[in-house]
């Protein structure tokens, strides 16, 4: 409503109708099927932070927890920030449809923006993660894929460490 009379009080309509063919179907806003990072993938990441035991592995471990609770369950590169991956390989290809990223659970670190790249060389945008750990989880039409890579485009300017809590595929 734009305008109304000089004496109308309350504007609203007795009944709105609209027509018109059927929307398409919707990508699914949740993740189906199960997850496939952690039961058959081989991790790899630009770094990580072997002396704390803050591996590549730790990133798909079923473990969501980092520093300050137990920094040996994330994934911490080693004094990378924007450019710093985790990539995900598969004996074979996989179906995705979604992938669940938990930033680590630290005020220090934070991915601020990355970009999520496949085999077929697609791209998906990852929004900032929480930078309490908790899930963030990015939708997509469903690809087959044998890996993915989690490239850190963004961090928060306190960021010296970046890495993940946890990567579900």
């Amino acid at each position: 409503v734009t305008a109304v009379s000089g004496t109308t009080s309350n504007a609203g309509l007795a009944e709105l109708q609209a027509w018109g063919a059927a929307p398409p179907p919707v990508e699914p806003t949740v993740p189906t099927g199960s997850n496939v990072a952690a039961a058959s993938a081989t991790v790899t990441a630009s770094s990580q932070n072997a002396g704390d035991g803050q591996t590549a592995v730790k990133a798909v471990d079923g473990v969501v927890d980092g520093y300050p609770g137990d920094h040996t369950a994330e994934w911490a590169s080693a004094g990378e920030t924007a450019g710093a991956w985790l990539q995900l390989d598969w004996a074979g290809p996989v179906e995705l449809n979604a992938v669940v990223l938990h930033d680590r659970p630290n005020e220090y670190d934070q991915v601020a923006g990355a970009t999520l790249t496949f085999s077929d060389g697609s791209t998906v945008t990852v929004p900032s993660l929480a930078n309490d750990g908790s899930a963030t989880t990015v939708t997509f039409p469903a690809r087959s894929t044998s890996w993915v890579r989690v490239t850190v485009t963004s961090v928060a300017a306190y960021t010296s460490n970046v890495g993940l809590a946890e990567l579900e595929a």
